[in-house]
Order: structure tokens, then C-alpha cells, then sequence
């Protein structure tokens, strides 16, 4: 035990940080003290001035606006139903509305309202015909809201050069985390084929454009040693980390995008002091970093599926190749083909056992065909990313974005199809339900099966 507390030092300040944000999720401390959900309006009817945070999103019967309340600008939801719209509000505008913010009920099993305050919500409301009002228009949107308005820029990009429908949406949710045009019909073929983490902008997507930037400025790889030198590599590493920043925050900040960015400035921080880049140190400190500024992420399943998968691939994965590599091929074309598939199967198969027992419980549900879904999608997302890439830099080049648009709505369209074939296969989904008792004890049984495979191999 000791031996591992001075391998990973961070889990000593890591270990109280997760018990105290236990501890004040269970016995109810004030929640001020990370998030400012508390807010003294609920379940009073008056006149709420706003300001609209994000773009409305269309729901059945009406227009989702992320809202902050004045003057405590407290985050939450206003839904504006559809007959009352007739010139609908846009980012950064103020409104006006008669109306009353509610917490949320619990439905069945799942407390909506606890749901809304994890992610900075406080309440949501609803505002009929002659209950709201455009005050102004923004003339200048402020500083934090710009990432919603380049998102929002790029998507429309995206239209103007032809692409639309599901590959659209697919090509949105994939590169700018913006899932509100998929339907529930496609969602469900990726989350049955076991390709839904494709669709959440997440490590994989970081790292895809992690590598392109260090292609980029080390002038396409033709110079290497222009990272070796220790004055190159900080500025590499800082303009490297300036744009994953700003990736992180054009994608609206999801965990999964935050812990990857956090932990690939971890990679850069070590290169600079000649440490291991990528370790489990590594990871441990990014759960840290997380948590010590946004505590809530805690009970976030994108962070939970994220570094229970990234754990699963530090941990296992290296002993399952380790385990196969004697009946592996060691020549010709074979060989060639392992070199790809194989690490990508590992890779995922490791993910996939870790991540398994939180599926379970939260979507009752995991996908048998995995492993045949990633072989298909992580290629495609690849392509896809960098199609992407180069629709939005140089696509505004004469008919370029018509061009580059061609390759991109094929690679959108055969990954929906895919995984739309993949989903229909026989056995592609199991279904059990199970509750956290039984979590903890499938852990249990992973980390001593990992446990038994690590001593085996000595």
C-alpha cells in the first residue's frame, strides 16, 4: 500500500476531495459552496428579467433557452412554447418574462431537479403567449459567451456548403458537440452499437486534433528537432495548449473534452521537465485538477464513463497485449494488418470492461459488437475530424468547401450507416439492470481479475 501512495502521491489529496464532495452530496451542505444553484426565486411567480445564454434549441412543443436570471445571474432553463413565438430570442439578448422557475421532479427513479443542479441549473420555466418579451438585442455579445457564438458560426458553415440531415448532424455532434439536430432514432443506432462515445466530443476527438497541431508546428514532421530544443518545445507546448483550450471551449466544456485536455497539458508539462508524459499519475492529477474547480463533475456520467475508460486503458489494456502476444503472427502481411486492428481491439476491449458496470447502471443496457462498431467508427471519426479541419480553414477558398464537403458527407454517411447495420446484427445488445452494491462489487471483480493477470505475467 505504501509502495502505491508513493508511486501516486496525488491520491492523497485526491482520495479527501472525492470524500468531501461525498460527504456534502449526502448530507445536503450548503451547495453554495460549488455552485451557485441556490436560488431564492424558486416557486415564486413575478417578472424575471434574463439574458439568454446559448442559441434556443426546438423541443416538441417548444424553444429551449439556457437563461441566466437577473440580477444573481443564476443559470437556467426557459421553455418557450411554440405558439408564442413570432421573432424568437438569440444569444445574448434580454427578455422578459411572467412566469415561475421550478426545481424538478423526480421521475421514477430519476430526480430531474438534482440532474439540472449537478450541471449549474437551478430550475427551468415556461413561458406561454403574451407571458414573454424581447427587451433588446444584444449589439455585442460578452467575452464567455463567444465560444456558443463560433460554434454556432461553424455549424452554419457546415450548411452553406450542402451538408445536411443526418450526416449533418452526425458531423455537428462529432466535431463541435452540438447534438441538438440528431434524432432519437440515430442516437439509439450508436449507443446499441456501442459507438455512442464517437458522437460525445470526447479524448478521442482531443487527441486526433492533439495530433494534427503537432504535425502542424513541428512543420509537418519534416523537422523534429524543432521540438528537442527546450525553448521550441515551451512555446510548441503553449500554443499546442492554447488551442485545445479554446477546442475545449468551443465544444461547451464537456468533461470527457475537459479531462483530456487537462491531462494532455500534464503530457506537455512532462515533456518539458523530461518526466513520463502519459501515466496514471497522469490521469489522477486530472481527476484532481477537475474536481478542485468543479466538483460536480463528480456525479457527471461523461466524467465517470471517461476516466473509468481512460483507467481501463492505462491499466489492463497493456497486460491484454502482453497476454496475446505469443499467438500473434511475426511476418508478412498478417503482421501488418495486427499492427492496426489489434491495438484498436485491446484498446477498446479494455474500455469497455471498465466502463461496463456504470453502463449497466445507468442505461441498463451495453453493447456485445464493440470491438467491430470501433474498428469501423474510430477510423471514420479520424477522417472525418480532419475533413472537417480543412472544410473550415480552407473551405472559404473559391469552391473548396464544395469540394472538401463530398468526402466529408460520404464519411459522415457510411459511418451512420455502419453503425445502423452493426445495431441490427443479432445479439448486438444485452440488457440487465443492476444497482450500486452490484457496481461495487463488479469493480471489485475487474480490479482482482487485472490484479491476477499483472502477477501471472511477472
Amino acid at each position: 500500500m505504501r509502495k502505491h501512495i508513493k508511486q501516486f502521491p496525488v491520491l492523497i489529496l485526491l482520495l479527501p476531495l472525492v470524500g468531501f464532495i461525498l460527504c456534502a452530496d449526502i448530507f445536503h451542505l450548503p451547495r453554495t459552496i460549488w455552485s451557485d444553484t441556490e436560488a431564492n426565486f424558486i416557486d415564486s411567480v413575478g417578472m424575471y428579467q434574463m439574458v439568454v445564454t446559448d442559441y434556443p434549441t426546438p423541443c416538441k412543443h417548444s424553444y429551449r433557452c439556457e437563461v441566466e436570471v437577473m440580477p444573481s445571474h443564476t443559470r437556467a432553463y426557459l421553455y418557450i412554447m411554440s405558439d408564442s413565438v413570432s421573432s424568437l430570442p438569440s444569444l445574448a439578448d434580454t427578455i422578459m418574462a411572467y412566469t415561475s422557475f421550478h426545481r424538478g421532479d423526480s421521475l421514477g427513479n430519476f430526480d430531474y431537479g438534482r440532474y439540472l443542479r449537478l450541471n449549474g441549473i437551478a430550475g427551468y420555466s415556461y413561458a406561454s403567449k403574451d407571458r414573454w418579451q424581447l427587451v433588446r438585442r444584444a449589439e455585442n455579445i460578452p467575452l464567455h459567451l463567444r465560444p456558443k457564438q463560433w460554434q454556432r458560426r461553424l455549424y452554419e458553415r457546415y450548411k452553406q456548403v450542402g451538408i445536411a440531415g443526418d450526416e449533418l448532424a452526425t458531423l455537428s455532434a462529432l466535431t463541435l458537440g452540438y447534438k441538438e439536430d440528431m434524432d432519437k432514432e440515430l442516437k439509439t443506432h450508436f449507443q446499441k452499437a456501442g459507438a455512442e462515445h464517437i458522437l460525445a466530443v470526447s479524448g478521442l476527438h482531443t487527441g486526433i486534433l492533439y495530433t494534427i497541431i503537432i504535425f502542424i508546428v513541428t512543420l509537418f514532421g519534416f523537422y523534429p528537432p524543432l521540438y528537442k530544443s527546450h525553448f521550441h518545445q515551451l512555446i510548441v507546448s503553449s500554443i499546442t495548449m492554447v488551442l485545445l483550450i479554446g477546442y475545449a471551449a468551443l465544444t461547451g466544456g464537456t468533461p470527457s473534452v475537459v479531462r483530456s485536455v487537462v491531462m494532455l497539458g500534464l503530457v506537455e508539462l512532462g515533456r518539458l521537465w523530461h518526466r513520463q508524459p502519459f501515466s496514471l499519475n497522469t490521469l489522477l492529477w486530472a481527476a484532481f485538477i477537475i474536481l478542485l474547480f468543479r466538483p460536480t463533475d463528480l456525479f457527471s456520467v461523461s466524467f465517470q464513463l471517461s476516466f473509468a475508460a481512460v483507467f481501463g486503458i492505462l491499466t489492463f489494456e497493456p497486460l491484454l497485449r502482453k497476454t496475446i502476444a505469443p499467438l500473434q503472427p511475426r511476418f508478412g502481411f498478417t503482421r501488418s494488418l495486427r499492427d492496426y486492428i489489434l491495438p484498436m481491439l485491446t484498446v477498446s476491449f479494455a474500455a469497455q470492461i471498465y466502463t461496463l458496470p456504470i453502463s449497466l447502471y445507468y442505461f441498463s443496457q451495453t453493447s456485445n459488437l464493440f470491438f467491430l462498431s470501433n474498428l469501423v467508427a474510430i477510423p471514420l471519426a479520424f477522417l472525418i475530424v480532419v475533413s472537417a479541419l480543412l472544410l473550415l480553414t480552407i473551405g472559404w477558398i473559391g469552391q473548396m468547401g464544395t469540394f472538401i464537403a463530398i468526402p466529408t458527407r460520404f464519411f459522415a454517411c457510411f459511418l451512420n450507416k455502419s453503425v445502423g447495420i452493426i445495431e441490427h446484427l443479432p445479439y448486438a445488445v444485452s440488457y440487465a439492470e443492476i444497482g450500486l452494491p452490484t457496481v461495487f462489487i463488479m469493480y471489485a471483480i475487474i480490479l482482482l481479475f487485472t490484479y491476477l493477470i499483472r502477477i501471472s505475467l511477472r
